[in-house]
């Protein structure tokens, strides 16, 4: 954490970063304990590996106390569950460890059903540690918050090791505007092997987008990620979320729409769109917002050119493009408006239920 961070107020950058933990927990956990008459397991785990002193200055919480909150307002759900929610909280440097401690302890909690662990070890020493008991638990329920200063932390070994876990979601924070600055440093290339090269073709407010870009390079799997753009004055840093299940990219996706109901990716006017609310152009092609007039070209690309029939990889597409159900149903209804392709009945959520054998085909006219 960086010295002295929380001997201010948080800014505007870390209280959009924060309100992204709080509204995915929300849309995470009940996932995990709402069935309390029957689980598939005994115990789920939210790790929040750089936890800081768990609030500012002027007492605005941080993401350990976020966690503690987001599970007092389940209160009634959590004291029905049979599930024991796990919680590991770690903060390296001493002094920063003794004050989250306290603010740990003087915060109300069900202590029957919420297991609290400290811990006071650097990052990479703890996950190592507790490496070898996640691969063992792997269909555990997990949640792991990774709010890292810089972007030593998250190396492409750890990178891998997060992306191999079977029923783990997990939200890290990279500074971008410094791998697109430093990237050719030495010492840089030790953690990443992001090149300036990758930069060329982007803008500064793109930074993160690159970023992504290299980190979804490493997968070699169907396993899914998004990314989050935050700017903080002329810095631009991000999020990037991972998860293997279309659920949790469906959620995550729903938070980011919710922040920013243009682009769903940025706390900022990422893509520079025409559009201002209340102010419509008279050339209809300037009232288009470019990332979803991008994906309805895409869709009909894919449907009426490469002739997609299958309504989940047309969802799937859609997902891995940052967009959601709702956007991809919206194209479908131009199409079947304009008569090319038959009436099809979509869905607004939980696309994995139409997976094989469940799928709906999409037919032309």
């Amino acid at each position: 954490m960086a010295k002295n961070h929380f001997r201010k107020p948080f800014d505007d950058g870390t209280k959009a970063k924060l309100e992204i933990f709080r509204n995915y927990l929300v849309e995470w956990l009940p996932v995990f304990i709402s069935s309390y008459e029957t689980t598939h397991w005994e115990n789920i785990f939210i790790y929040d590996f750089f936890s800081g002193e768990g609030k500012d200055i002027n007492g605005t919480i941080g993401s350990p106390l976020i966690i503690l909150d987001v599970l007092n307002e389940y209160e009634e759900l959590i004291s029905k569950t049979k599930v024991k929610i796990n919680i590991i909280f770690n903060e390296k440097d001493e002094k920063t460890f003794s004050i989250l401690s306290k603010n740990i302890n003087d915060f109300p909690y069900n202590k029957n059903k919420i297991f609290v662990h400290l811990y006071n070890k650097s990052f990479q020493e703890l996950f190592l540690d507790l490496y070898p008991k996640m691969i063992i638990h792997d269909s555990l329920p997990k949640l792991m918050i990774l709010d890292q200063f810089g972007i030593k932390e998250i190396t492409n070994e750890i990178f891998k090791k997060l992306i191999s876990f079977k029923r783990t979601d997990f939200i890290f924070f990279i500074s971008s505007s410094f791998v697109r600055r430093f990237n050719e440093l030495p010492e840089f290339k030790s953690y990443l092997t992001i090149t300036k090269e990758n930069f060329e073709d982007s803008k500064p407010f793109h930074s993160h987008k690159v970023v992504f870009e290299y980190y979804k390079s490493l997968v070699d799997t169907n396993y899914m990620l998004a990314p989050f753009s935050i700017k903080k004055g002329i810095n631009i840093y991000g999020l990037i979320f991972g998860s293997n299940h279309t659920l949790g990219l469906e959620k995550f996706l729903k938070v980011g729409w919710k922040i920013n109901p243009h682009t769903g990716d940025a706390n900022y006017n990422i893509d520079e769109e025409k559009i201002v609310d209340g102010q419509l152009s008279v050339f209809e092609e300037q009232n288009t917002i470019k990332k979803l007039g991008v994906l309805e070209c895409m869709l009909r690309d894919l449907i009426l050119n490469k002739r997609e029939t299958s309504l989940y990889k047309i969802y799937l597409c859609t997902l891995d493009f940052g967009c959601l159900p709702k956007h991809c149903n919206e194209v479908l209804k131009k199409l079947e408006k304009e008569n090319k392709i038959m009436s099809v009945k979509t869905k607004t959520e939980k696309i994995h239920n139409l997976a094989t054998p469940n799928d709906i085909k999409i037919n032309l006219k």
